[in-house]
């Protein structure tokens, strides 16, 4: 189904802003998820707030970048929607992302170059579970001598701070 014939009144899956893509298109927001195109033309693809790590816009190429979260190590999931100005759409990605945040933490662990510490709930339910996940800063690699390991404490240095 979908997103622009979404027909679900109130509750965590209302659509609070959609916009349509130059290519005919829909990507919508509700409280729990934001639904992006899929490769197929018929469906789209729900991905909970929790799982996007960040979107910026870029206005010169009329280009709403989404990253997603993915299995540390591996590159992060980049989706590109073509808008002619992503409105209030755009305004709901930037809360519901920020929303998803529980705890976000930068532990330097080599020099000045450390790793981003974040933990995520979806922000349409108080009870989710907790996601984290880590980001290196450039120039750190998973794969040098003691970088994981590092990451790995820090995260559960902050893990131990919050309770979480």
């Amino acid at each position: 189904m979908s997103a622009a014939s979404r027909q679900l009144a109130g509750g965590k899956e209302a659509i609070l802003a959609a916009v349509q893509l130059t290519n005919g298109r829909w990507a919508a927001g509700t409280r729990a998820a934001v639904y992006l195109p899929s490769d197929s033309v018929d469906a789209d693809r729900r991905v909970g707030w929790e799982h996007i790590e960040r979107a910026n816009w870029d206005s010169e190429a009329s280009v709403l970048h989404i990253y997603e979260t993915t299995a540390f190590g591996t590159p992060l999931r980049a989706t590109e929607l073509k808008v002619e100005d992503p409105g209030r759409f755009g305004q709901l990605l930037r809360e519901r992302v920020d929303a998803s945040i529980v705890v976000q933490r930068y532990v330097p662990i080599a020099g000045k170059r450390g790793v981003r510490i974040v933990a995520r709930r979806n922000p349409a339910s108080t009870d989710a579970p907790v996601t984290w996940n880590f980001v290196l800063d450039k120039g750190l690699e998973p794969t040098q001598p003691g970088v994981l390991d590092a990451a790995e404490a820090a995260l559960q240095q902050v893990r131990d701070e919050f309770g979480i």
